[in-house]
């Protein structure tokens, strides 16, 4: 695997692509977990037991 990407032309754009939005999704997601409301976590948290 690692011969057939050495030998593509520009894969190096797509592989600080994909890491950029890997990343920028788990920050986000981080935020998100930080900044909601715990009254929508508890909420959430007790669906299942419903």
């Amino acid at each position: 695997m690692k011969q057939y990407l050495a030998n593509v032309q520009g894969v190096d754009g797509y592989l600080i692509f994909s890491m950029i939005v890997f990343l920028s999704f788990f920050i986000g997601l981080l935020f998100w977990v930080f900044k909601a409301d715990k009254k929508y976590i508890d909420k959430m948290k007790n669906i299942p037991l419903n």
